[in-house]
Parts: C-alpha cells; sequence; structure tokens
C-alpha cells in the first residue's frame, strides 16, 4: 500500500529551511532533558525503590490494591530506565531497525501495563465486594499474583499487536534514528496505541461513571468504607495519568493526521513529539511520589525511616560534643 511507504519522511529538525526555528525547539528540549536527567530520573529511581522495597518487606500483608501499585512501581522504574534512551536529545540514537524495534517494544510494554494497572486499581476502588472476591479465603493468596500476571499478558499483546505496525520487519538491520515511537512507523502506529491505551482506558472510566450514576447504594458504600489512603492514591495516579497521556495522545494522533497527509510537519511538530515523550516518562516520577506520599504503608515507612535518621543525627551531633 502507498500509504505505508515511509521512505519519504524526514525529521523537520533535518530538512526544514527555518533555522532559527530550529535552533529554538532544540534549545527548549535540550533544556528540558538536562532538568529530566538531572532531577526527575534520580528522583524517580529513588522513589521507586522505596516503594518496592517497603512492598517487599510488607509482602505477608499485601492486599489487592498493594499488588496493583507493587507491579505500577516496577512498571514505573523500567519506564524511567527506557526514557534514558533520549538522554542526548535534540539528537537521536542511530541504531538498527531492529534495536529500535526493541525498544519500542519495551516502552510501549510499560506504557500500556501501567495504563490497564491504573484501570484495574480504579474498577478495584469504584466497585464494592471486588476486592473482597479477590482475597477470599486461602486463594487470597494467588488470586492477585494471577490477576498482575493477567495485566502484563495483555500489555505484551497489546506492544507486540503495535509493534508490528513499524514497517520495518523486511528491514530489521538497516540503520535509522530511534526513538521509543519510531518515526517511519506507520500510521495505523499511533492510531492503534491510542486505541489500545488512552482510549480503552477512557471507555472504561466512562462505564465507570454510568454506573456509579445508576447505582446510589455503591456510591454510599464507597463512602463508608475506611478506603482514605486508597482514595487519594487512587485519585491521585488516575488524575496524573489522565492529564499526561491526553497530551501525549493528542500529539501522537496528530502526527499519524500528518503521516496520511505527506505532511513532515515543522520544528515546532517535532518538539512537541519530544514534549509528549518527556511528559511520558515524567509521569512515572510522579506515579512513585503520588505512591509514596499517598500510600498508608510507604508513607510510614517513610516517616520511620527519617525519625531513624533524625535519632542517628542527634545521637552523633550528642558524642561530638562530648568529646
Amino acid at each position: 500500500m502507498d500509504s505505508h511507504n515511509m521512505s519519504w519522511i524526514r525529521y523537520p529538525s533535518h530538512v526544514s529551511p527555518a533555522v532559527e526555528d530550529v535552533i529554538a525547539a532544540q534549545s527548549v528540549i535540550s533544556r528540558c532533558m538536562h532538568v529530566y536527567v538531572a532531577l526527575l530520573v534520580p528522583l524517580s529511581l529513588v522513589t521507586g525503590l522505596f516503594n518496592l522495597i517497603t512492598f517487599i518487606r510488607n509482602h505477608g500483608k499485601l492486599v489487592a490494591l498493594d499488588m496493583l501499585l507493587s507491579g505500577l512501581t516496577v512498571t514505573s522504574i523500567l519506564m524511567t530506565l527506557l526514557s534514558l534512551n533520549a538522554a542526548s536529545r535534540p539528537d537521536y540514537i542511530l541504531t538498527t531497525n531492529l534495536l529500535c524495534g526493541v525498544l519500542s517494544f519495551f516502552s510501549n510494554m510499560c506504557y500500556f501495563n501501567a495504563q490497564y494497572l491504573q484501570a484495574a486499581m480504579l474498577v478495584l476502588f469504584l466497585l464494592p465486594g471486588f476486592s473482597s472476591y479477590l482475597l477470599t479465603g486461602a486463594q487470597g493468596t494467588w488470586r492477585p499474583l494471577a490477576g498482575l500476571a493477567a495485566i502484563w499478558g495483555c500489555a505484551v499483546c497489546s506492544s507486540l499487536v503495535v509493534v508490528s505496525l513499524l514497517g520495518t520487519s523486511r528491514e530489521l538491520h538497516q540503520t535509522t534514528l530511534c526513538q521509543a515511537d519510531p518515526l517511519t512507523a506507520w500510521p495505523e502506529y499511533e492510531i492503534v496505541k491510542f486505541s489500545l491505551g488512552f482510549g480503552l482506558a477512557l471507555v472504561l472510566k466512562l462505564v465507570l461513571l454510568l454506573l456509579l450514576s445508576a447505582k446510589p447504594a455503591w456510591r454510599t458504600a464507597l463512602t463508608r468504607r475506611d478506603t482514605a489512603s486508597a482514595r487519594r492514591v487512587v485519585l491521585a495516579i488516575t488524575l496524573n495519568m489522565f492529564a499526561c497521556r491526553l497530551f501525549s495522545s493528542t500529539v501522537l494522533l496528530q502526527r499519524a493526521r500528518r503521516k496520511m497527509q505527506r505532511d513532515i510537519g515543522s520544528p515546532r511538530d517535532e518538539l512537541l513529539m519530544n514534549l509528549a515523550e518527556l511528559v511520558l516518562s515524567g509521569e512515572s516520577c510522579v506515579n512513585s511520589l503520588f505512591t509514596l506520599v499517598f500510600h498508608k504503608p510507604c508513607k510510614l515507612m517513610l516517616l520511620d525511616a527519617l525519625g531513624r535518621l533524625t535519632q542517628r543525627c542527634r545521637r552523633g551531633g550528642t558524642n561530638n560534643s562530648v568529646s
């Protein structure tokens, strides 16, 4: 098909005659990447690892929400590590189509897994009785693990579907400029990624809102339960992911539209695409922070660690003054 011939496409910064626009756009993304690598990457890794250690220490007391949050924590750590491929922006990594496809696969797997985990948390929190069903009797130890495995499986399958639309299966060893969402992918790549990710989650949220509006008893049960900590962390993560993915999905669909019109775009369009990729990476950092601040077990572990550190500092100061 002619629409699948992507040999014409180029990065606007490489072919645009508007030199000043190119320099301005590259300056913006370069500064944003410096801030991201210097601040958000270490913060994301430290908070993510702290949350993960907390979940591992409390593995015998984990409920369904804890299992989902632990899965989201692992996904956030992986997403942060994968985002380091963009550390050299505005330059792109020069590699083969095969390695670029591998990077795209794992990035998309984390993307879909985070989306599905967030949707599962929302269903678990909004539907009364669902959590107790997951944790009934002796099966309560393996059902959440089975749910996590199913979500990871769905994420892997969705990623395989999306990566199959890169259109590079016959040119695996040809060199290319690579990013998480390759520029030379077919237009269907962006459309299917939106449909299986943000679009599917948006439909689910609308269905949940309709169910809650149609069942007043569910809202009453929701407010009566002692779920203040769960409510805060689920709501914070949901709003964060909705805002970040709304922006990135909009930019992604605009790129698909330009491809179908055989329009290379402007340096500003390339800048927006790079910023959208950066926003998705920053989303993982914010999710880890929300988990640390709003989820009660992680928050208590943090306060305990700070308390111990304060006591050690006081003891050290007292010993120095005595000596």
